[in-house]
């Protein structure tokens, strides 16, 4: 499977060249204008890595990042810009970008640098070990040492966003908007999938849970004192 990329440039002519430089090495390659539709696309989809211009209309590249990075994504995001001041680096360094690139590039080096983001994905692998199971979001399985089971593709994305969101609650409206971005809210969607994964989690007899309260978090079952 190729790996996709995003890129948010407004220079309609060096976005159709990165296209095509990009294409020829063997990636899928999606283009947007400014930094609101690159937002909407990580709503969409997901990307191996995402090339942000800094200076766009509607709205600019440092902005787009942080709300991405606001919004769960982790995609490595390369910065690309047109000035050289250390000020618009620390910005975008500071702001989640994994990398920076000063037009005008190299194109060996720009392909050199996304090698190096998703080289650095692909060695983690996608697994996540959670308490005394396992989540593997490439086969979509979640085991202990002897069970197995098969997920859903929605079960999968809810398992995802709980397993990289383990200190935090979240909201049932965020992984609504995650998992059905173009629908409306609806609660109980939610909760049937998140009520399909507890029933795996009591099935493996895992030593943790989903906590249905204020929101969604995967947390240690503690273990209850015996009587004295």
């Amino acid at each position: 499977m190729k790996e996709k990329i995003l890129i948010a440039e407004d220079e309609k002519e060096l976005a159709k060249a990165i296209k095509i430089i990009l294409e020829y090495s063997g990636y899928e390659v999606t283009i947007t204008n400014n930094g609101l539709e690159a937002l909407q696309k990580t709503d969409e989809e997901s990307f191996n890595c995402i090339i942000l211009d800094i200076m766009m209309p509607v709205m600019n590249g440092i902005d787009s990042l942080k709300e991405m990075r606001e919004n769960g994504v982790n995609t490595p995001i390369i910065l690309l810009t047109a000035k050289s001041q250390i000020d618009d680096k620390v910005e975008g360094l500071d702001a989640g970008a994994n990398d920076y690139l000063t037009k005008p590039f190299n194109k060996d080096e720009l392909l050199a640098r996304i090698r190096a983001q998703t080289r650095t994905i692909e060695e983690k692998k996608e697994k996540y070990k959670i308490g005394n199971i396992l989540f593997n979001k490439e086969n979509s399985e979640i085991s202990n040492n002897t069970v197995t089971f098969r997920l859903n593709n929605k079960e999968c994305e809810i398992m995802e966003i709980l397993a990289k969101n383990q200190d935090r609650n979240v909201s049932a409206k965020e992984l609504n908007k995650k998992i059905w971005p173009n629908e409306k809210y609806k609660s109980n969607a939610v909760q049937m999938y998140i009520s399909y994964l507890q029933e795996k989690f009591v099935a493996l007899d895992a030593n943790v849970k989903i906590n249905e309260k204020n929101g969604y978090s995967i947390e240690p079952i503690l273990a209850k004192k015996g009587n004295n």
